[in-house]
């Protein structure tokens, strides 16, 4: 009788534990959508050199939470375009997780797909690179997410592989975000998995709201950085990739 009782009492805390933590990622997702359903940044290199953008819409279809993504980079030297990126990413969300992604990306004519779909055994993932299995909490690389931050593992959604990270929280700071500025907590997401060459370190800011405000990286000998625009209105629509399986 002991033991069946311990066994019932073991269930019920466990199933306490799983709701609390369905509550917890569910209030993550909510905290991280501002009221606009909007973040739209304007992108650039080197300083005040602009390279394009980077958006963020949502939207509600009951339980779930919809996030599409759109980034769109252009480097021209002259009258020359020396680089192209374009990437469009749709996530859905319900009950704090990822239930579904899917991307295409063209990385300076290199094409990437991803797909992935929640099953019983995790998150399945098929991508241009191959397939796996992630976890069933998984946190894609789509960086508004404040749960972002206390990842060891995050989802790469251009290649479709799981990236280890450290992060790396680095005070409290004054950042210009959307014309205003505003108290912003700082971490460095340290990726701990990429080839030599590749992008290491990734910069990134969270509002006292949890709302997702600046984002810092170098890449391809680049300094590029994210800036918040004022307006929540996304009115400028990008060309979609070309040659991009589905």
């Amino acid at each position: 009788m002991m033991a069946k009782r311990m066994l019932r009492a073991g269930l019920v805390l466990g199933a306490v534990l799983v709701s609390a933590a369905t509550v917890a990622a569910s209030v993550a997702v909510a905290s991280a959508i501002p009221p606009s359903g909007e973040i739209p940044f304007t992108v650039f290199r080197n300083g005040d050199s602009e390279m394009g953008f980077h958006r963020l819409r949502f939207t509600r279809e009951g339980e779930r939470v919809i996030v599409e993504k759109e980034i769109n980079f252009k480097v021209r030297l002259a009258f020359i375009t020396a680089f192209r990126y374009e990437h469009r990413n749709r996530e859905v969300w319900e009950n704090g997780r990822l239930v579904s992604l899917d991307t295409t990306t063209n990385d300076d004519g290199r094409e990437h797909w991803v797909r992935g779909r929640a099953t019983p055994d995790g998150f399945a993932v098929e991508s241009s690179r191959g397939s796996l299995i992630a976890p069933a909490d998984v946190i894609p690389t789509s960086y508004w997410n404040i749960a972002t931050i206390g990842a060891t593992k995050l989802l790469d959604t251009q290649r479709g592989l799981m990236m280890d990270v450290r992060i790396e929280p680095l005070g409290v700071e004054p950042v210009t975000a959307g014309g205003d500025v505003v108290d912003a907590r700082h971490f460095r997401i340290n990726i701990l998995s990429n080839k030599p060459g590749s992008t290491d370190a990734i910069d990134i800011w969270y509002d006292d709201n949890d709302a997702w405000v600046k984002m810092a990286f170098k890449a391809k000998d680049q300094q590029i950085s994210y800036r918040l625009d004022k307006e929540g209105l996304i009115t400028q629509q990008a060309e979609a990739p070309t040659g991009a399986k589905p």
